[in-house]
């Protein structure tokens, strides 16, 4: 992996932040470190990166902000992400990235803006890994956790594929009609012979 990638990263991040949600899940470039000395204000590691990307300091700085800010500090980070580290690292590394944050964040660095708000979280991360005691019981923390999510998240997809499993087509007992038979109503006889008087009578009144 190139030295640069971090910085690299840093930079597209600046210039596109729709990058943020796909870099937040993806693991550290591992050169974070660079990122974290040029936020401190470390010159040596400012004239490296200038000697890197070939781009104004400035830019530099405000990049390695924005990283630091976006995806180390995400609100779904682990303890050693918010120190720009991995399970991996040692606890010498561990404390030398807290104090380089912690450099970056003091109020009295001049730093503008509400990022000093972050440094709760440094110290908080630093707490729960600083000693080998400590790191233990957060690691065993971590797997607790990722089993219980990994549990919940297969019995949820076991739930929605029996809701969307297909249920037997259940048909409806046919019911068979009898035809009616329609009788015709007979007309009263009264009727009928009413029609032969008035025929009677037409054919007495013609004869006269």
């Amino acid at each position: 992996m190139s030295r640069s990638n971090a910085l690299r990263l840093a930079l597209d991040l600046r210039n596109v932040p729709s990058l943020v949600r796909r870099v937040r899940s993806e693991p550290l470039p591992e050169d974070v470190l660079l990122l974290l000395q040029i936020a401190a204000g470390d010159p040596c590691a400012e004239q490296k990166a200038v000697a890197l990307v070939d781009r104004p300091i400035a830019e530099i700085r405000e990049a390695s902000k924005f990283f630091i800010e976006q995806i180390l500090f995400a609100p779904e980070s682990n303890s050693y992400r918010v120190l720009g580290a991995t399970p991996d690292s040692s606890t010498a590394d561990l404390r030398r990235n807290m104090i380089l944050l912690m450099r970056w964040l003091h109020p009295d660095a001049g730093e503008g803006g509400e990022r000093h708000i972050f440094a709760g979280r440094v110290t908080s991360a630093w707490e729960d890994l600083k000693t080998p005691q400590r790191r233990a019981a957060y690691d065993s923390r971590i797997a607790d956790s990722a089993k219980y999510s990994s549990k919940t998240r297969g019995s949820r997809s076991r739930s929605a594929a029996s809701r969307h499993r297909k249920s037997p087509i259940r048909l409806s007992p046919i019911r068979v009609v009898k035809p009616r038979t329609i009788v015709p109503r007979r007309k009263p006889l009264g009727f009928v012979a009413r029609i032969l008087f008035l025929l009677s009578r037409r054919r007495w009144v013609r004869a006269e």
